[in-house]
């Protein structure tokens, strides 16, 4: 559904070539891919409560143009009633101002309240859509290896999301509403300004058509507006830029708190110093580059707004003193001009919004771009092995940029069997257990797996937020029969067994070679028919890792297993080894 082609072949090519990727869209191309973003959620079951909400925003919204144009008459009402010293119209003015002013304030809340009810159930579906798109089929892993210019998925789906709802509730809504204004107070406009003849200063005298107040207000709002895009115009890359730079400062403040210990260990907190202020100079620097074109733009806005003030009294005023019209007519033209002025100049006041607007839709355009790029590439997917073993058959792994990692490699295991897969360090022995288990797009051959539970344990174990009990058993429920202490106290871990029901933060906590075992310990409480140990044992002592697998052994006896691993102690652990002569070249002895 978002996973949507929106750069050409061509254009890819020039992405991957600049440093930074891709700063904006072709303004064509950002239409096109807002359409694409919007519709889905209007197209689905879930938005019937979202029309709903919209129906009674477009009627509260009918309400308040209906009370802006009887604010409108009763500006005229209220001025002739001050002129002529008419006490009692002015007191009754006053109280049907009271009135208008009370439903007023009634409509805007309610407004507001419903705009942003619309705007938590908009985000809450497309939140969760682009999250599973995301999540679903590897395809955040294969970003991460073939776009690496689309930076920072967090912050696209926790802010740009949530930017492009509540803009396009309060950018479109307020154009619609704006359009409407237009239109009635052109109207009104219209009828304020009939053809009159005045004479000048000296004694010449002008001719102004039916609705010249209309056609002033037009030229202006039209002039107004192009110059605001010329001014305005480089916003749109300055806007993109200071969320890019944003979400990288951010990203680096976040690796320093995951990796503290680290880089407490190795003293380098001035390195990382200078990279964070690295990062924040970007930040700092388009901020100031952003902040100059805004003084620019804002100069000419405000200049802009304030003469619109004084703009239809200066025209009006010959009529006034020519006791052609009344106080309260000019208050009237004065009110509908701003009206109609302030429909047409919606660019101009709002050219900064539109500007970070753009930069949203840009940026979740290329984000889903990369999505529908990652999708295109197939992994070697495993088939289902008739004899519940495990085989290779002329299996070809390569880089990204084409260097063999493995040719034409063939193997079988069978129940019970332990391979030890063995070389130098970039040989791709992690690559080579990536392409066995679906997530490496660049292989060919054929891989049969048995159909059989399988786990695969990182030489860095994922534990996930919670408690440690549940990090032990993760992905599946927690364990409460006493196993997951038993295994504990086996392993090495007794200090922790009174800590396995406390939520904490285990992945900084704990010292790897503690993780790892952890680690051990959800693959004998899962008991996989196969199991894949990336170095899951390397940052063990020889006692803890023979222990592992020995209660492997003793746990799941029928299991295959399949290890990547240096020491030679893990030789006698393992019936079969793979080992890698040379470059692509691997044996099994």
């Amino acid at each position: 559904m978002f996973k949507q082609p929106i750069l050409s072949e061509q254009e890819q090519q020039q992405k991957s070539e600049r440093p930074n990727g891709v700063d904006s869209l072709p303004l064509k191309k950002s239409i096109a891919a807002f359409c694409r973003i919007l519709t889905p959620y209007w197209k689905s079951r879930q938005s019937l409560k979202g029309w709903f909400y919209l129906v009674l925003i477009v009627s509260l919204t009918s309400g308040a143009i209906y009370l802006a144009t009887a604010i409108n008459s009763w500006y005229k009402r209220f001025w002739d009633t001050i002129q002529n010293y008419d006490v009692d119209g002015f007191k009754h003015e006053l109280m049907i101002f009271a009135i208008l002013a009370t439903i007023h304030v009634l409509v805007s809340v309610y407004n507001a309240y419903l705009r942003s009810r619309l705007a938590i159930h908009w985000r809450r579906w497309l939140t969760g859509n682009v999250m599973g798109e995301w999540l679903e089929n590897s395809t955040y892993y294969k970003m991460q290896l073939l776009d690496r210019k689309t930076e920072n998925p967090d912050q696209r789906i926790a802010e740009d999301l949530n930017a492009f709802v509540t803009r396009t509730i309060s950018l479109l809504l307020g154009t619609a509403t704006d359009l409407a204004m237009l239109v009635t107070f052109g109207v009104v406009l219209w009828d304020l300004s009939h053809s009159v003849t005045l004479t000048l200063w000296n004694d010449s005298t002008i001719t102004l058509p039916d609705g010249y107040m209309l056609y002033l207000a037009l030229v202006y709002a039209v002039a107004g507006t192009l110059l605001t895009f010329i001014i305005g115009k480089p916003l749109v890359k300055l806007n993109f830029r200071q969320q890019r730079y944003e979400a990288d400062f951010r990203f680096s403040l976040i690796r320093v708190r995951e990796n503290a210990e680290s880089i407490s260990l190795y003293k380098g907190e001035k390195i990382e110093e200078e990279i964070l202020r690295k990062r924040f100079f970007n930040v700092v620097g388009n901020y100031v580059r952003l902040i100059i074109f805004e003084k620019r733009l804002g100069f000419f806005t405000l200049g802009y707004a304030q003469l619109a003030v004084i703009f239809p009294i200066l025209v009006a005023a010959p009529m006034y003193f020519a006791k052609i019209i009344t106080m309260g007519s000019i208050m009237q033209i004065n009110s509908a001009f701003g009206r109609v002025q302030d429909s047409l100049s919606t660019l101009v006041s709002n050219f900064s919004s539109w500007a970070a607007f753009k930069a949203d839709v840009d940026r979740l355009a290329l984000y889903f771009d990369s999505m529908y790029v990652s999708e295109q590439v197939q992994c070697l997917k495993s088939t289902l092995s008739t004899d519940h073993g495990v085989h290779l058959d002329a299996l070809e792994v390569r880089t990204p940029q084409g260097q063999k990692l493995c040719s034409d490699l063939s193997a079988s295991l069978s129940d019970g069997d332990r391979l030890l897969i063995r070389g130098q360090s970039g040989c791709g022995k992690s690559t080579l257990l990536k392409t066995i288990a679906g997530i490496w797009p660049y292989a060919t051959g054929k891989v049969e797996l048995p159909e059989v539970k399988t786990l695969f344990l990182s030489q860095r174990p994922y534990l996930p937020q919670g408690t440690l009990r549940e990090a032990a058993a993760y992905p599946d429920k927690p364990e409460t029969g006493g196993l997951t202490e038993r295994y504990f106290e086996q392993l090495g871990l007794s200090h922790l067994i009174e800590k396995l029901d406390v939520e904490d933060v285990w992945s900084q906590i704990l010292s790897l070679g503690e993780q790892q075992r952890v680690a051990m310990v959800r693959a004998l409480l899962l008991k996989p028919g196969l199991l894949f140990l990336d170095e899951a044992s390397s940052a063990m002592d020889e006692r803890s890792e023979s222990a592992s697998y020995a209660l492997i052994e003793e746990v799941m006896p029928k299991a295959i297993v399949v290890s990547v691993g240096h020491r030679s102690s893990l030789i006698e652990r393992h019936n079969l080894q793979l080992l890698c002569r040379d470059a692509g070249h691997w044996e099994l002895a």
